[in-house]
C-alpha cells in the first residue's frame, strides 16, 4: 500500500481491491471497504460502491467520530461522515474513483 495523504494524524492508503484509512499502528482504527469484487463498469456495482463507502464511513464514525470531528463541529453528525468520505474517496484509484462518481451522480 502507498500513502497518498495525512489526515488527522492517520495515514491514508488504498491497493487494488480495497482502500482504508489508517495509521501505521495495527491497532489503530480503521475505515475500509471491498471493491475488488465489483465490476465498476455496472451501474448497479456503481451504485453498491457508493453504498460501501457510506457504510464504511459510518462504521468509522459510529466509534470514531472525536478523531475526526473538531470540537466546534461536534453537534453536526453529518461532519465526519462527510470527511471519511472525502478521505476514502482520496484513497481511490482514477478509475475506482471514475465509478464512484457516476454511482454518486445518480443517487436520489
Amino acid at each position: 500500500m502507498r500513502p497518498l495523504a495525512i489526515v488527522c494524524g492517520l495515514l491514508l492508503a488504498a491497493c487494488p481491491a480495497t482502500a482504508a484509512l489508517a495509521h501505521d499502528d495495527a491497532t489503530a482504527p480503521q475505515a475500509r471497504f471491498v471493491y475488488g469484487d465489483l465490476n465498476l463498469r455496472r451501474p448497479a456495482d456503481q451504485d453498491e460502491l457508493v453504498g460501501r463507502v457510506a457504510r464504511a464511513a459510518a462504521d468509522y464514525c459510529r466509534d470514531h467520530a472525536e478523531v475526526v470531528t473538531p470540537h466546534h463541529r461536534r453537534a453536526n453528525a453529518r461532519y465526519c461522515p462527510a470527511t471519511m468520505r472525502v478521505q476514502l474517496m482520496w484513497a481511490m484509484s482514477p478509475s475506482v474513483r471514475q465509478a464512484y462518481d457516476a454511482g454518486w451522480r445518480r443517487r436520489p
